[in-house]
């Protein structure tokens, strides 16, 4: 044998040979992707989930070492907090917050969309 007859890499999730060697084809990790994201913004309102996404677009959440937390810039840009993909935020809307029930703020939303988007989530 001359040594070339290695199987070929498939996805994981449709089964398509894969040209580079990844874990899934680039049409599924989308879908991946989407799916988490989808479910990352349940439950919040349009404008917070707008809110957002342009915290995250405009570079306002920045990852610290900690897996899952993250540093958010405030809208006014004089401040920072501290930001956890599971909801806790110490900006002053989340430290009013009353109960686990009560509504999040959007930095932690922001939080889950980066997470759920980032390059280890697929």
């Amino acid at each position: 044998m001359n040594g070339t007859s290695a199987e070929p890499t498939r996805c994981l999730r449709c089964g398509r040979i894969l040209r580079v060697s990844q874990t899934y084809g680039p049409v599924c990790r989308a879908r991946i992707r989407a799916a988490a994201i989808a479910e990352a913004v349940k439950g919040f309102a349009a404008a917070q989930v707008e809110k957002a996404r342009e915290l995250i677009a405009d570079g306002g959440l920045v990852p610290t070492g900690r897996p899952g937390v993250f540093r958010a810039v405030s809208s006014k840009g004089d401040a920072t907090y501290l930001v956890h993909v599971k909801g806790h935020c110490n900006c002053p809307h989340g430290l009013r917050r009353v109960s686990a029930l009560s509504k999040l703020c959007y930095h932690p939303l922001s939080a889950r969309i980066m997470a759920a988007t980032s390059r280890k989530a697929a």
